[in-house]
């Protein structure tokens, strides 16, 4: 099941009331987490009502864009789950001059599989994703908002020995690296509102096992008269299925405590931004915030 989410992503969708009334009915959640397993206190994530590539396909046609194209990888969770997400990427890259396209035809990046222990699943999926984004003429930058998905292709799928694998990975950017790139070169490419406000930014383990988080914070700091922490934390606790395990739930609380303390210490009104959908899941379970996306306050931003 965890190895599939993306198609049980697919399915809520299509009748998401009934999904979500399913999901929240504490009868037939602690049914499921009985049969299966998981943790009858950790809600599950509900079903959008329109998938982000369906508002994305129905959405009206953009303004030209002088910088050209960027491929915008709309994750499983952006798709099914959080398209207020992707929403807020495309109208920053769109306010910076990018053309967004998805990827037609794309399938899961496969971390959940990989997170399972599929191998053979992850190296179909992979091996489908690389071929169909190989199969761009112009070779354009490919974007995640999910530094789990981003990982994968920059890392998992050149261990796995895929073809394509080391083309394609050049190509990859997280949205927020590739905005704070283009911000360091060109600072008067998006123009922001300034309004007095706390940021504190959680990094994610993938991000942080590849690459200095660093940029999240001059990326947050960008915007006027915002005070922006990046905070010192471990990992959130949840680290995908994990924590969604009966077996495991006590642990990924222990594991999420320090983090915990830091958030709840702050002011009321603090805003607190995680890139990962994990993350975002434990701190909206345990303290009193909505964690945010990067890119839904640089697009809250934008003047």
């Amino acid at each position: 099941m965890f190895s599939s989410v993306d198609f049980l992503g697919s399915l809520g969708c299509r009748a998401p009331r009934l999904a979500n009334w399913a999901l929240s009915s504490f009868l037939f959640r602690t049914f499921v987490a009985k049969l299966l397993g998981l943790a009858w206190q950790r809600p599950p994530p509900h079903y959008a009502s329109q998938r982000f590539d369906d508002w994305f396909a129905r959405r009206a046609a953009p303004a030209p864009a002088p910088r050209g194209r960027v491929v915008l990888w709309d994750d499983t969770f952006v798709r099914y789950h959080e398209p207020h997400i992707g929403k807020a990427a495309v109208k920053v890259l769109e306010a910076a001059g990018f053309e967004v396209t998805l990827p037609t035809g794309r399938k899961c990046c496969g971390r959940p599989a990989f997170s399972q222990g599929h191998l053979e699943k992850v190296r179909e999926l992979g091996g489908h994703n690389l071929a169909l984004l190989n199969l761009d003429a112009d070779n354009a930058p490919i974007l995640f908002l999910e530094p789990s998905c981003y990982s994968m292709f920059v890392e998992d799928y050149h261990e796995l020995k895929l073809e394509g694998a080391e083309h394609i990975a050049r190509r990859c950017f997280l949205f927020e690296q590739f905005i704070e790139d283009l911000l360091r070169h060109e600072p008067d490419a998006l123009k922001f509102k300034p309004k007095s406000s706390r940021v504190l930014i959680h990094a994610h383990c993938h991000l942080k096992a590849l690459m200095d988080p660093g940029f999240l914070k001059r990326l947050a700091a960008r915007l006027p008269e915002r005070n922006v922490t990046l905070l010192d934390t471990g990992c959130c606790g949840m680290a995908g299925a994990f924590g969604a395990m009966d077996s495991k739930y006590e642990l990924s609380l222990k594991l999420a405590e320090p983090l915990m303390q830091q958030i709840r210490g702050q002011p009321y009104g603090a805003i607190v931004v995680a890139s990962g959908t994990s993350c975002r899941q434990q701190i909206a379970h345990l303290a009193p915030v909505r964690p945010r996306h990067l890119a839904e306050v640089l697009a809250d931003a934008l003047a």
